[in-house]
């Protein structure tokens, strides 16, 4: 690695270069002054044209060369000194050229880290580091995935010394990788000093790496504005300038002047990435969501502190207008947000009450056959129905029913739901009777919605008919759903009726006991209803004591089931003198 003494002095400690230090001390343009990459600096406004690319005279590359110095390498100790990789590879010294170099390099698998790093050295210091382009760029990126951060420094101050050229996409490499390790200040200090120091002039390429790092790795909103001054600066920005931009101003709350980037994008003709389009509409559907939400505010004047619940108005109303002229701009562009962007901004959309742009988005989303499909007939009718918009909940209803959809529980539940409230108790019937062809079997809510209806409209049969079909798949129902029922059978003098559902209540809530482990409270259970007179069937009997013989107990409740078997007897033997 690369390090600055108190009087300037560079000192080299790095893997790379550890074998150029006499070389370096020895050079004519050891008196350069050196970049410094520890503290950043504002740009330098007098932009330096770069130097012309200096490469060195292609030729082609030669197997036997190349094969005999792998296998020198390979075959050699590891960390050889100069000297000894000089002694190695004698006479290969007028061989060397960039594509030779390059393919040695890119031979590292087999060379090893070390070797391919010393390798490295040797041959910059035989060819005076003139490199082409390819070279130096590999070598960036070899060491950025390495995470060796020094050493890009070091080779980068090593190639400028000798007056090897550095391109503006070694920079951005450099850029990048600095930037994915949360190394900011280090990138935007390389940035700075690209043409001050290195008198390169920044390209697209470097610009929008250098966005990308303020705009998607950087946490703190210090640092935005500067990236909006580097946008600025660029004089044709292209899509992925754009982009980074947009996904930045977003990320801190920029939302207005975001809008305004993409109207110029679209001004400019160019189209946004789709991750960008992704962040602008999701974080604006956020935006939205958030109009009349409740948020806790501390209020620590008072004489003893509190909390009051504050709504969250005014500055975010209409936030969700701008999202929809964003899709639908995209859009026109030939381009779609992600099926999760989609289906947020059509939750948010019904979430409003905009039922007719939320119905629009869903016929877009249905024409281009996305995956997302059957989620949004799902948000749209469920809002239809809670806005109890019958007819255009019905339409998409039966739509979706036409095109091969399989509606989900919750579907059929808010359908059910709504025409119960509205008294279409016939309407309501015939969709619970599709959702039992289509093997969607219902739930508590499902049959709570239509046993409350018909307790309304004083439909006995029909209501004690539900409540028993429910207690036979074993759902238990609510209070006010058992005791609307107990009151329609006692009014209409149905005690029979009345007596045998209390029975399967009772036995529901034994069996539910027993196979949750309740012991105790099954056992008590059962004792009451021996002294009510009731015997619960066979299979409850079986299960009860399947528990208690499965957790030990079986002598607990052998005097239970005795009971049952002796006080059963006779009831036959009436049954049978009865017959």
């Amino acid at each position: 690695m690369i390090f600055r003494t108190k009087n300037g002095a560079l000192t080299l400690s790095s893997n790379l270069f550890k074998t150029l230090t006499s070389f370096l001390n020895s050079s004519p343009f050891s008196s350069i002054p050196k970049p410094n990459f520890s503290t950043p600096r504002r740009p330098a406004s007098l932009i330096v044209p770069p130097p012309p690319p200096t490469t060195t005279t292609s030729r082609t590359v030669s197997s036997s060369d190349f094969n005999t110095i792998c296998s020198l390498l390979i075959s050699s100790q590891p960390h050889q000194t100069t000297t000894n990789i000089d002694d190695l590879l004698k006479g290969f010294e007028e061989k060397l050229n960039s594509n030779l170099v390059l393919q040695i390099l890119m031979n590292y698998r087999q060379l090893g880290r070390i070797k391919t790093l010393e390798f490295f050295a040797w041959a910059g210091m035989q060819m005076g580091f003139q490199f082409d382009d390819c070279v130096v760029e590999y070598m960036a990126d070899f060491l950025g995935r390495r995470k060796l951060f020094d050493d890009i420094k070091c080779l980068l101050v090593t190639v400028f010394l000798h007056k090897g050229r550095v391109s503006c996409r070694t920079f951005s490499i450099c850029i990048r990788f600095l930037g994915r390790q949360g190394r900011v200040r280090e990138a935007l200090c390389l940035f700075q000093e690209m043409e001050s120091q290195f008198r390169c002039k920044p390209d697209n390429l470097v610009y929008n790496n250098m966005l990308y790092v303020l705009c998607k790795k950087e946490r703190s909103e210090e640092l935005i504005d500067f990236a909006l001054m580097i946008f600025r600066r660029i004089e044709l920005p292209d899509t992925y300038s754009y982009s980074n931009i947009l996904v930045g101003l977003c990320k801190f709350g920029r939302f207005e002047t975001a809008l305004d980037v993409f109207g110029e994008m679209g001004r400019a003709g160019l189209v946004p990435t789709r991750s960008a389009v992704n962040f602008l509409i999701g974080q604006l559907c956020s935006l939205s969501a958030k109009e009349g939400a409740v948020e806790k505010v501390r209020v620590k004047d008072a004489h003893r502190p509190f909390t009051i619940l504050v709504p969250n108005v005014g500055a975010n109303s209409g936030a969700v207008q701008p999202a929809v002229a964003v899709f639908w701009a995209v859009h026109e562009m030939g381009l779609l947000p992600s099926t999760f962007v989609i289906k947020q901004l059509i939750s948010e959309l019904c979430r409003l009450g905009k039922m007719e742009e939320a119905v629009k988005l869903l016929k877009l989303v249905e024409g281009r056959k996305l995956s997302c499909v059957e989620e949004g007939y799902s948000i749209v009718i469920q809002a239809l129905c809670e806005h109890r918009l019958v007819e255009e909940a019905s339409h998409l209803f039966g739509r979706m029913l036409s095109q091969g959809m399989k509606p989900k529980l919750v579907i059929y539940n808010s359908v059910i739901s709504m025409l119960c409230k509205l008294g279409n108790l016939d309407d309501a019937k015939r969709v619970f009777e599709i959702m039992n062809k289509k093997r969607c079997l219902p739930d508590n809510f499902t049959y709570s919605a239509l046993i409350l209806a018909y307790g309304e409209a004083r439909n006995w049969e029909d209501a004690y008919g539900l409540l028993i079909e429910m207690l036979g798949l074993g759902l238990s129902p609510h209070f006010h759903t058992y005791s609307l029922v107990d009151k329609l059978l006692r009014d209409n003098a149905k005690l029979d009726l009345l007596f045998k559902l209390e029975r399967k209540l009772d036995s529901q809530i034994l069996q539910k006991l027993c196979k949750a482990g309740e012991l105790g409270a099954a056992y008590e259970k059962l004792k009451s209803l021996l002294e009510k007179g009731f015997y619960p069937p066979v299979y409850i009997k079986d299960a009860f004591e399947h528990a208690f013989k499965k957790s030990g107990k079986l002598k607990m409740a052998r005097e239970l089931l005795q009971k049952i078997d002796n006080d059963c007897k006779p009831d036959e033997t009436e049954i049978r003198s009865s017959e």
